[in-house]
């Protein structure tokens, strides 16, 4: 079907670009001043990247939740609740970068409040800084784990429905296995490794599948109505 093919285009373009979005907002702009000591002063002093960073998470989880809006219709055919459940999922995580953005414009004022305060008042606005950040980063860890749990089933009914190679679909089942074990014992206060080098094999594949999709599209030659 000549519309299955364009719709596998556009979600292969879109997991590209969500994946290059975010690593751009967190990579190359957030992770270089706010986890550091003094994250407040970091923050007011680049309010402009602050702001381009939230803009790019928002971008992310609109092009997330456009991957399952595109891939509902055909998703369906082989598993109406899987395809159901990944829009959920996706639409949740929409909502995960939304609270996250709101977190953190909420600690940018703060940043460029603080510097005109002292003593009690300064202390009390680091406090809840502090709080606000940590309660960002929380809900960002459970859109990931949300995250995986729709990966899982967006993988599962991949596999089993041959639209894809196997490979690229066990790929996918493994990396995401890695990132929920990362994320878990994030929650628990551990780590099994580096989040970025735990979750490059799902990065790696997610641009697999990306191109994959933009130059062939999907198998859905054995599909029945």
């Amino acid at each position: 079907m000549n519309s299955d093919k364009k719709i596998a285009q556009w979600v292969g373009a879109l997991f590209i670009a969500q994946l290059v979005v975010a690593i751009i907002s967190y990579s190359v702009i957030l992770e270089s001043f706010l986890f550091k000591r003094d994250f407040l002063t970091q923050l007011a002093s680049n309010s402009t990247m602050v702001t381009l960073a939230t803009l790019l998470d928002l971008l992310t989880g609109a092009f997330v939740f456009a991957i399952a809006v595109l891939l509902f219709p055909i998703l369906k055919r082989y598993s109406e609740r899987v395809a159901l459940w990944y829009v959920g999922q996706r639409l949740t995580e929409l909502v995960g970068f939304m609270i996250a953005g709101i977190l953190l414009l909420t600690l940018l004022k703060i940043g460029q409040k603080i510097g005109g305060v002292s003593g009690s008042e300064a202390v009390q606005l680091e406090t809840i800084a502090i709080y606000l950040r940590s309660m960002r980063g929380n809900i960002q860890d459970i859109s990931l784990l949300l995250y995986c749990l729709g990966a899982w089933s967006f993988y599962g009914l991949l596999f089993h429905s041959r639209l894809i190679p196997r490979f690229i679909s066990v790929w996918g089942l493994i990396a995401v296995s890695l990132l929920f074990a990362e994320i878990l014992a994030n929650v628990f206060g551990s780590s099994i490794g580096d989040i970025m080098i735990v979750g490059m094999p799902l990065g790696l594949n997610e641009i697999s599948l990306g191109i994959w999709l933009m130059a062939k599209g999907l198998n859905t030659s054995d599909l029945t109505n």
